[in-house]
């Protein structure tokens, strides 16, 4: 899967294209995070109205990728595990900071 922006940051909403370079949808990124020496990005499927994000606030599917020079690389099976406990962390703190403003 890739992507054309290289320069991702929290909020980028870009358009997400499969191996055979069809559009899956827009994105957007809801977390950027290091872990043992990779970086890794979390997506959610972008939001286009206020209604739709009512409906979708109780469960949201979020996907994972690892950026390896600005391309977006499915997980290996054996660091699911720790980078889904690493992006609850970033989460968890996100979360945290909104309570407080």
């Amino acid at each position: 899967m890739t992507e054309e922006n290289k320069d991702l940051q929290l909020g980028d909403i870009f358009t997400l294209d499969d191996e055979d370079g069809e559009p899956l949808g827009d994105f957007e990124v809801i977390a950027m995070f290091d872990l043992n020496g990779k970086e890794y990005i979390a997506l959610v499927e972008a939001i286009e109205d206020e209604e739709e994000e009512e409906e979708l606030e109780e469960e949201v599917d979020i996907f994972v990728f690892q950026l390896d020079k600005g391309e977006l690389v499915p997980l290996e099976e054996n660091e699911e595990n720790a980078v889904y406990e690493k992006l609850n962390e970033v989460l968890e703190g996100i979360e945290l900071i909104k309570e407080d403003e």
